[in-house]
């Protein structure tokens, strides 16, 4: 068996894809086509909350609104790794076949890192490229930010919707509240629970399929697809740090609900690898890959008692003790 250069280049981009895809959550969202790799930030304008319409006798008498459009700028970022195939080691593939461990662990580290960052804002080492607050888990602004009070979202820094375990989950009532609250956070504000999925760490899988002593007490994941949410889905339980900064365990986890139709991800180059064959005195194979992309949260002025605060598509709750 001999492999061509062609052949073995066709392998690599096929196991690079399929092990991208299979560790993204990048996929689970919208993407969007921004531009050429030249475009560095993706540049929204978005409007503030307005007044209520009036309402007269017959005759146009409105209510005078004034627009407040605001520029909101999210960077580019590029997760990125290579690896270098010595000629000799290369010559070896050609005459005995590739083993693509090597490239296939290429694709999960890009996805890895994309997908670290879409939840939590920065890099699997703690880097953060520049500071915006375009990920999942960002609880929204905090002090006095864009003229707003502290507490309050901003549209460039919209707020979680949040609240604290009921109680331990070992009663029923204190489950089903907290269950009950997660979705309701959302449909309270206008979000759609069909497009929306809950994501656990890892860590809290038997806690969330366990049933309960009773034949009401159905299993947490079983409660939450009865209450119309699309899907229940695990994640890598160093994306999903509780709010109080640590790694979940089995004891204490938060769950989150996320519309996913409530955050873009743009892309000004995909998933992609590339092969770099030999060339001048370069003897060595490089195989490149990487994914160029910004997320873009959707901000949505509300009044949460009587009070004006800007959130995104996103329900917590915080501190769940089964």
């Amino acid at each position: 068996m001999v492999l061509t250069n062609e052949e073995l280049i066709m392998q690599i981009e096929e196991e690079f894809i399929l092990a991208f895809q299979d560790e993204s959550i990048l996929g689970y969202f919208p993407g969007v086509p921004i531009g050429d790799i030249g475009v560095e930030k993706w540049i929204h304008m978005k409007l503030d909350d307005i007044p209520d319409a009036a309402l007269t006798m017959a005759g146009f008498n409105p209510q005078n609104a004034k627009l407040n459009a605001q520029k909101m700028s999210n960077w580019v970022y590029t997760a990125s790794e290579d690896i270098v195939v010595p000629e000799k080691t290369w010559a070896q593939f050609q005459a005995r076949g590739m083993d693509t461990d090597a490239v296939a662990m290429i694709g999960s580290k890009v996805s890895k890192t994309a997908s670290y960052y879409l939840w939590r804002g920065k890099g699997p080492q703690g880097n953060q490229p520049m500071p915006q607050y375009n990920f999942i888990n960002d609880k929204g602004a905090t002090g006095v930010v864009d003229g707003v009070s502290a507490g309050d979202g901003t549209l460039s820094r919209p707020s979680i919707m949040t609240s604290a375990t009921n109680g331990v989950w070992s009663t029923w009532a204190n489950k089903s509240t907290d269950l009950s609250q997660l979705t309701a956070q959302l449909v309270n504000q206008g979000y759609n629970l069909g497009s929306t999925v809950v994501f656990y760490p890892r860590v809290a899988h038997q806690r969330m399929t366990m049933r309960g002593s009773t034949t009401i007490e159905v299993s947490a994941s079983e409660y939450l697809l009865r209450d119309g949410v699309m899907s229940v889905d695990p994640m890598p339980n160093e994306y999903m740090y509780t709010a109080a900064g640590a790694l979940p365990t089995s004891a204490l986890f938060d769950l989150y609900a996320v519309d996913l139709s409530q955050i873009d991800i743009g892309y000004t180059r995909q998933e992609q690898v590339r092969t770099v064959l030999p060339y001048g005195r370069v003897r060595s194979t490089a195989i490149e890959g990487e994914c160029w992309f910004a997320p873009y949260i959707k901000p949505r002025p509300i009044k949460i008692g009587g009070t004006a605060d800007i959130v995104k598509g996103v329900s917590r709750i915080t501190a769940i003790a089964p």
